[in-house]
């Protein structure tokens, strides 16, 4: 599935191209699925354009899972081990194969099945390298986590749990028994209580939405305190630029392809810490219509993509 332009779901096309070719360093995956993150649909419509450049055709997709089709001696790799991986900013998870870099994979663990492997790599990796900025999340913390049942969000709760932090989680209604389902100490119903007036203070504000702001959240920080978002803005570069005038700190988290972190989140699923959460599956043919989904911003979970 590429696009030749930016714009809307409709400039997802379904096409046949040549079978990559694995580079030194590289192997080649044949893809079973591939998870679909808001991230794309964002490169989708040029709203990253100033980071991804105006390359076209491009091929959108972050997440794979799938099985070695190719690899060299020097792999601990070989053809047949199901695999599961973060693509770099490039991407290219949307098709039927993907040459990865070796250090990029990581076993996928135990029966775990191609689609929920394939809903995990992005969205963990954010969370897990989140809880690791300015100060890690350790045992007795207390994490609030804004946007709490989306694909992000729904990691970080489970992450923050395997961690041993206290975790409040902020979403919708609908969405407070799912939360605590998946382990979250308390929950916040945004649509009646505004979660940076509460009297609790934690050590970490995680914001998997980026809806809120620095500015807002500083209140609920503890001293030596972090807000992290996802999404950074003028006004939280601003903010960072004073970090060291102040104890509380804002920062925001670029995450970055790591076969040894999804390792360690390999061994949270392996242990039952740790469950992707599933909204729906398409046909990669389909691609348009799981866009579509995403863009609501009603999902709960992940959508992943499956190859025929």
């Amino acid at each position: 599935m590429r696009i030749h332009k930016f714009g809307g779901p409709e400039q997802l096309l379904e096409e046949e191209v040549s079978m990559p070719l694995p580079k030194p360093g590289e192997i080649l995956v044949r893809v079973h699925a591939a998870g679909v993150n808001p991230v794309d649909f964002k490169l989708r419509n040029g709203s990253l354009k100033l980071f991804a450049g105006k390359k076209f055709p491009r091929t959108l997709g972050f997440d794979i899972a799938g099985v070695v089709e190719k690899t060299d001696r020097s792999s601990p790799f070989k053809p047949g081990d199901r695999v599961f991986a973060m693509l770099p900013f490039k991407g290219g998870g949307y098709a039927e194969f993907v040459c990865v870099k070796c250090e990029f994979l990581c076993p996928i663990p135990g029966d775990m099945g191609m689609i929920e492997a394939a809903a995990t790599p992005l969205a963990a990796l954010t969370a897990l390298q989140a809880f690791r900025k300015k100060e890690y999340l350790h045992e007795g913390h207390k994490v609030l986590i804004n946007g709490a049942s989306g694909g992000v969000g729904s990691f970080a709760v489970q992450i923050a749990k395997a961690l041993g932090a206290h975790v409040t989680a902020v979403a919708s209604s609908k969405n407070l028994d799912f939360l605590k389902e998946l382990g979250a100490d308390e929950v916040i119903d945004y649509t009646t209580e505004d979660f940076t007036k509460q009297s609790q203070r934690y050590h970490k504000v995680f914001d998997a939405v980026a809806k809120s702001s620095f500015k807002q959240c500083k209140r609920i920080l503890r001293k030596g305190g972090n807000y992290v978002t996802t999404v950074p803005d003028g006004n939280l570069f601003c903010s960072m630029m004073c970090n060291f005038l102040r104890k509380k700190k804002a920062t925001y988290i670029m995450v970055k392809p790591s076969g040894e972190d999804l390792h360690v989140i390999a061994d949270m699923i392996a242990t039952g810490q740790v469950k992707p959460q599933i909204e729906t599956t398409f046909p990669l043919k389909e691609g348009q219509k799981a866009h579509q989904l995403l863009e609501t911003e009603r999902t709960r979970g992940k959508v992943v993509l499956t190859m025929e």
